[in-house]
C-alpha cells in the first residue's frame, strides 16, 4: 500500500523526529511532542501518497487495449462479469460442506477466466478498429482495375502493375485475417459468457439440493469439469488469435 510505504520513508521519519524535537524544545509535554511528530509523519505520508506519480510499466509490459463502450464485446464482457459476481454470491451463501469447498476452490478459476475474457474483449475492439482502417470495397475495386489493366499492359509497365496488385492483395489478406479473428473472438466471448451463466445456474441448482442425499461427489465434480471446459476454450482462443495476428 502506497501510504504505508510512505510512512517508512527515511525523510519522513527524519521530519517527524525533528518536529517532535522542536515541540519538546518549546516545553510541550512529552506525549504532546510525540503526537506532533506522529501527526507530521502521517500528513507527509498522505500528501506524498496522493501526489507521487504512479510507477511506469515494466519494460516490455503492454497495457491492455480498451474495450469499446457499447460494442458487442463490451456486452458479453459485462455478462461474464455479472456471472462471476453471481458465482461469488452463491459461494458466500453456502453452508459448510463438500459443495461449499468445491465452489470456493473454483472462484479463482472463475476470476482467471473473466480476466482472459477481458483481454479477448480488448483485442476484439482493437481488431475492429484495425478493420475500420481498411476499406474492403475500395481495395476490391482497385484489385479488379489492376487485373484489367494487366491484360493489355505493355511490358515496360507490367512490372509496376504487378507490384501494385501484390500490394492490394496484401491489404485484402490483412482484412481477411482481421475479419476471421474478430469473428472467432466474438464467438468465444459469447460462448464464455453463456458458459459462465450456465455454471452459475448449475451451482444455484446444486445449492438448493445440499440436503438431498443424491448430491454426491460426482455431481459436484461436474461443476469443475464445466468450468475447466470454459477456461480452456477462452485460453485456446487467446493463444490462437495471438498467433494469427502476430
Amino acid at each position: 500500500m502506497r501510504f504505508v510505504r510512505e510512512l517508512a520513508e527515511p525523510w519522513g521519519l527524519l521530519l517527524a523526529a525533528t518536529s517532535a524535537g522542536a515541540a519538546w524544545a518549546v516545553q510541550l509535554p512529552t506525549l504532546a511532542a510525540l503526537g506532533v511528530g506522529v501527526t507530521v509523519l502521517a500528513a507527509r505520508a498522505g500528501i506524498a501518497a496522493a501526489t507521487r506519480a504512479k510507477p511506469a510499466p515494466e519494460p516490455g509490459e503492454r497495457p491492455l487495449p480498451d474495450v469499446e463502450p457499447g460494442s458487442p464485446e463490451a456486452g458479453w464482457l459485462l455478462r461474464a462479469e455479472a456471472a462471476a459476481e453471481g458465482f461469488r454470491s452463491i459461494s458466500d451463501s453456502l453452508d459448510t460442506g463438500p459443495l461449499a469447498d468445491r465452489v470456493a476452490d473454483m472462484e479463482p478459476v472463475v476470476r482467471e477466466t473473466v480476466d482472459t475474457l477481458r483481454r479477448l474483449a480488448g483485442r476484439t475492439s482493437a481488431t475492429g478498429k484495425a478493420l475500420a482502417r481498411v476499406d474492403a470495397g475500395a481495395v476490391a475495386a482497385e484489385k479488379a482495375r489492376l487485373r484489367k489493366e494487366l491484360k493489355t499492359a505493355d511490358d515496360d509497365i507490367r512490372g509496376d502493375l504487378t507490384q501494385s496488385l501484390e500490394a492490394v492483395q496484401a491489404q485484402q489478406d490483412v482484412h481477411a485475417r482481421l475479419s476471421s479473428a474478430q469473428r472467432k473472438l466474438l464467438a468465444q466471448l459469447r460462448s464464455g459468457a453463456l458458459g459462465l451463466d450456465g455454471l452459475v445456474a448449475r451451482a444455484a441448482e446444486l445449492s438448493a439440493a445440499t440436503g438431498d442425499s443424491l448430491l454426491g461427489t460426482t455431481t459436484i465434480g461436474e461443476l469443475s469439469e464445466q468450468l475447466e471446459g470454459i477456461r480452456r476454450g477462452v485460453v485456446e482462443t487467446e493463444e490462437a488469435t495471438r498467433r494469427s495476428l502476430s
